[in-house]
């Protein structure tokens, strides 16, 4: 656990069901020949407030028509693609579940491509897939970049909203250096605020359901920093 977190063991219960549950639909999907947790899950250092990055191996057939496990509609999806190299393709995504906020990183790469990054944590495997002795952020970083898709206004804002938990998640760790929009020397109470301000800015063009989980998940960072 980062040193400065504070527990969040509701907010871990719930990613905990989501992910075993993915888990479960992706591994009854002939389509797919792999997955791992990668980031903080892949290493070893999740905490309460982490988020979730996937890396999934799908049939190359499959690649461009994959559309990744929902046992929880996301309400909001964005593609970022450009994030890999050319041939592979990315989704961030966020999810509501009982209230409250989840957001999720998929990569999603061909078979003919695929290598298991160092440092990732591999759930299962059906093809064999050797590993890398590259870590995911530098086989993202290979060779040329997979070109964006457009952006529309609307795609901008809901991007912009799905951030805001993760820019709590941030002060809930104390972490050092948190971008967000407050003065580096602000206090949390004030970090908190201003990130309110955002959501609340949001209310009318945003997802309401997002919007409502946004704020449940301050008032859990909230929470966890006054104890």
């Amino acid at each position: 656990m980062t040193p400065a977190a504070r527990p969040a063991p509701r907010l871990a219960a719930l990613r905990s069901r989501w992910l075993d549950a993915v888990t479960a639909e992706l591994r009854d999907d002939p389509a797919v020949a792999g997955a791992a947790l990668a980031g903080s899950f892949g290493t070893g250092r999740a905490d309460d407030w982490s988020d979730v990055d996937l890396l999934v191996v799908v049939s190359d057939a499959r690649l461009d028509g994959y559309a990744p496990p929902a046992p929880v509609e996301p309400v909001i999806t964005i593609d970022a693609r450009h994030n890999g190299p050319r041939g592979t393709r990315g989704l961030s995504s966020q999810y509501v579940t009982d209230g409250l906020p989840l957001w999720a990183d998929w990569y999603v790469h061909p078979v003919s491509l695929a290598s298991w990054p160092s440092d990732c944590d591999v759930l299962f495997d059906r093809h064999g897939i050797e590993r890398s002795p590259l870590t995911l952020s530098e086989q993202l970083a290979s060779g040329e970049p997979e070109p964006p898709t457009p952006k529309g206004p609307d795609e901008e804002r809901a991007l912009k909203l799905g951030l805001v938990p993760v820019a709590g998640k941030g002060v809930a760790r104390r972490s050092p250096g948190t971008a967000g929009p407050y003065a580096p020397d602000a206090t949390w109470e004030q970090q908190l605020a201003a990130l309110r301000r955002l959501l609340d800015d949001f209310a009318v063009l945003g997802p309401p359901n997002s919007v409502a989980a946004g704020h449940a998940y301050l008032d859990l960072v909230a929470d966890a920093l006054s104890r």
